[in-house]
């Protein structure tokens, strides 16, 4: 659960300026770029170039900082059980490519607006409209976006109460109080959205598909 997804500050950085079709295309190839190439020290160089293009939109420090502080112990762990198996060169190209791409996404998600992201999901499903309404990918990605950080809220609420209790190891006590308010959170959200009438206009002009009535055979008796 990063509370730095997500989190637009807005400015005027080249990555700002850029619209956002261009920046998801470029995430997608930088990823598809760090799985062929598997040198490390161009992985330390990619790594190195997505860490100051991160810098240059200018995020918040305090969840930028943790956000990284956590990606950097899973890579280092990575890097450790592979450098342990006698795989350094692997290791270091594993951890750098996990911390650059990491770094990345948040340089897009930082620059970008909702509004600009929605937009883009909404375009991206046109060619689909005979199977889905255009606006139901924007919606989902919508939902997405907000429910990260509640659940992420939920669990830190969930932890600080049990810890509160004097629990500290106890998985169950952590993970069924956020399972449940998880789920409430779902239900209240699917009940805003049905109230307000969202989506339903969406399914409304979406392609009438024939309805194809099934009958019995009749008998031949």
């Amino acid at each position: 659960m990063n509370p730095a997804v997500g989190s637009y500050r807005a400015g005027a950085s080249p990555l700002h300026r850029l619209p956002a079709w261009s920046k998801v295309l470029a995430l997608f190839a930088w990823a598809v770029v760090t799985m062929i190439i598997t040198d490390p020290v161009t992985a330390i160089g990619l790594c190195v170039a997505a860490l100051l293009l991160l810098i240059s939109i200018l995020p918040p420090p305090k969840p930028t900082l943790k956000a990284l502080g956590f990606i950097l112990f899973v890579a280092a762990m990575t890097a450790f059980y592979q450098v342990y198996r006698g795989y350094v060169d692997a290791g270091i190209d594993i951890a750098a490519d996990l911390v650059g791409l990491f770094a990345l996404s948040l340089a897009v998600t930082g620059s970008t607006s909702m509004n600009d992201m929605l937009d883009f999901a909404t375009r991206l499903a046109r060619p689909f409209r005979r199977i889905v309404p255009p606006t139901i990918p924007g919606l989902m990605f919508a939902i997405m976006l907000r429910t990260i950080p509640e659940i992420s809220r939920i669990m830190r609420e969930s932890r600080d109460a049990a810890r509160a209790r004097g629990i500290r190891r106890n998985m169950t006590a952590l993970m069924i109080p956020t399972a449940t308010r998880t789920v409430g959170f779902a239900l209240d959200l699917g009940a805003a959205l049905h109230a307000r009438g969202i989506g339903d206009e969406a399914l409304a002009d979406a392609p009438k598909r024939r309805r194809i009535r099934l009958t019995a055979p009749a008998s031949t008796e």
